[in-house]
């Protein structure tokens, strides 16, 4: 909503959202987890097709590229009259080229169909990694033609390439208005290694927090649900919850926890009716922020969506399964933990970042084609507990409700 809106009195309009699609309930990939699986020595392909005065400027973001990487053979991809000069470096384990900017090009044009087949007819070797150290993007669609698992390089919305890991193209940017404070070429090079390296790094550790006022133990041997969320429209359906819970409980001889402030009452309240007496333990506007920590750590697993306590469960290292709505770009906002899967529904309308789940024209189905069903096989996958990691799938427990 905009200021003067406001001043009027006017109502916000209701935003445009692109179509649904399909949406069906499949766990997200980060690039982060295919980084982890790739090992310790991942093989790389630096792409640096410009010229002489740019190869020389991407030098210290290939050594920041080295450091990080000490036992991965770092190869490139350069402009013919580079080769020779970048061998004499000794930092590649080889060096190929291809000649697509010209010695002497003034304008450069966009890469198309027939550059990337001819890049591919070179039958270069499959590389773990590729990445494009040019800012512009006139060569980006030559990433096709390289066989990788991870493609990193920076973005423009203009030519919105699927990277993996991308930063925006600031120098197109600073041109287009000129900014008062500026980032040196080199520098923004180095950056992009940086963000491949976090990617890389990101979510191996856990963070540490000092114990807080709860009993050791409270949620020993239980699955932590946590329903409520800040935007409801990031929120999961109660016959959600409800049927978690249920499965959960029917299925091993874990008991429930649940977490919240005083709103997630009356999901609570609906779960001890449901569940066998003594199998859910209650802590919904019990337990302070600064606490949750000391009562998260010692459980099974923890379920919640995109909301603080499911990063907070995440960054601890507890098996966590995240909801996440089309709200927020997932690949921005996704919980960071060494034990952590995101489930989703891709829905083509996300990101939609509607403030609230009354401007959603499509009732929000993003979050209920996702089914207890999903996240079971989810927290599967992720749990070290041996009895969630037997779960499978099963005909989902009938909800009966005792009397009031």
């Amino acid at each position: 909503m905009k200021l003067r809106d406001l001043l009027r009195g006017g109502k916000p309009k209701k935003p445009r959202v692109p179509p649904l699609g399909a949406p069906a309930a499949q766990v997200w990939t980060s690039p982060s987890t295919t980084l982890r699986r790739l090992g310790p020595s991942p093989s790389i392909l630096v792409v640096k097709l410009d010229h002489i005065g740019d190869f020389i400027t991407a030098l210290p973001a290939v050594k920041r590229l080295q450091a990080a990487f000490p036992t991965s053979a770092v190869s490139l991809l350069c402009a013919p009259f580079v080769a020779d000069l970048a061998r004499s470096t000794g930092l590649f384990a080889a060096v190929y080229s291809f000649d697509f900017f010209g010695a002497r090009m003034q304008e450069p044009r966009p890469a198309n169909a027939d550059d990337v087949s001819e890049l591919k007819a070179m039958g270069l070797p499959v590389h773990d990694i590729v990445i494009d150290l040019r800012q512009s993007d006139e060569a980006r669609a030559l990433l096709w033609g390289l066989d990788a698992k991870v493609r990193v390089g920076f973005g423009d919305p203009v030519n919105p390439f699927p990277l993996d890991i991308a930063l925006p193209e600031l120098e197109r940017s600073m041109r287009r208005k000129p900014w008062r404070a500026m980032t040196h070429s080199s520098t923004q090079l180095v950056l992009l290694v940086e963000a491949l390296v976090h990617a890389r790094d990101m979510g191996g550790e856990t963070v540490h927090f000092a114990s807080g006022a709860v009993a050791a133990g409270e949620t020993q041997n239980c699955v932590i649900l946590a329903p409520g969320t800040r935007l409801g429209i990031k929120g999961w359906t109660a016959e959600g919850w409800l049927g978690l819970a249920s499965a959960i409980v029917e299925r091993t001889g874990l008991d429930i926890a649940v977490i919240g402030r005083g709103e997630e009452a009356e999901t609570a309240a609906q779960m001890a009716k449901l569940l066998p007496k003594g199998r859910l333990r209650d802590f919904v506007g019990q337990v302070d922020l600064a606490d949750l920590p000391a009562l998260m750590r010692p459980a099974a697993a923890f379920v919640g969506v995109d909301t603080g306590t499911t990063h907070l469960a995440a960054s601890l290292g507890v098996p966590t399964v995240a909801l996440f709505s089309g709200f927020a770009d997932i690949r921005v906002w996704a919980p960071i933990g060494p034990a952590t899967v995101v489930v989703h529904a891709g829905a083509g309308c996300a990101p939609c970042t509607l403030p609230t789940e009354s401007l959603c024209p499509y009732q929000r189905r993003c979050m209920s084609v996702i089914d207890p069903e999903a996240v079971l096989a989810a927290m599967s996958g992720v749990a070290a507990h041996p009895e969630l990691k037997r779960l499978a799938a099963a005909p989902q427990p009938e909800l009966v409700f005792a009397a009031s």
